[in-house]
């Protein structure tokens, strides 16, 4: 029996000998030969670079270009002069502010899509003429809600998924009136 181990997940997959190796991760469901990587020295010596660019075997090795390969292994020039650089700098910067920005917040919701924290970005006033009430049996054909109320306004600053959270006060107010006893449910 011979042991494959996934490059993706790190997953041990066994192979009876005799049987064919396996293309995809069982795991995963990545190409098991398909894992490729991507070496960037940023900020390095220019003898270092100088060096890593004669390994290329490709006419292009000194131009200041690399090589992106996708799964279909067709080879994509792109220009990596200095817009990494700046990219991962704004990046940071971005990451940084959004860190900044959660920890001022009292509430912090996740994402229902990608499980990162959301941020707050303001409220919405919901008036009456934009909000139809549901009546229920069960409070004698009232409404657990009246408007105006506010929604509090969370945006995820990964996948800018947008949620909305009754706002506190009304939160407040929705948990008396559904508190009070009921003449009409029983």
């Amino acid at each position: 029996m011979a042991v494959v181990i996934c490059p993706w997940c790190q997953s041990e997959i066994v192979q009876e000998e005799g049987q064919e190796p396996e293309k995809y991760c069982p795991i995963c469901d990545n190409e098991l030969d398909g894992y490729r990587t991507l070496r960037v020295n940023i900020g390095e010596d220019d003898e270092e670079e100088a060096e890593d660019e004669e390994t290329f075997d490709d006419d292009r090795a000194g131009t200041g270009l690399s090589i992106g390969i996708d799964d279909d292994d067709d080879i994509d020039w792109v220009d990596d002069e200095e817009p990494l650089v700046e990219q991962s700098d704004e990046l940071l910067l971005f990451e940084e502010t959004v860190e900044h920005l959660v920890d001022e917040q009292e509430l912090v919701p996740e994402c229902p899509q990608c499980r990162e924290y959301m941020l707050e970005t303001g409220e919405q006033l919901v008036s009456a003429d934009h909000f139809r009430p549901r009546a229920f049996e069960a409070l004698g054909g009232g409404h657990p809600m009246e408007a105006p109320f506010t929604l509090t306004m969370y945006v995820c600053p990964s996948c800018f998924a947008v949620q909305s959270i009754l706002g506190d006060a009304h939160r407040h107010q929705l948990v008396r009136k559904l508190s009070q006893p009921q003449d009409g449910g029983k």
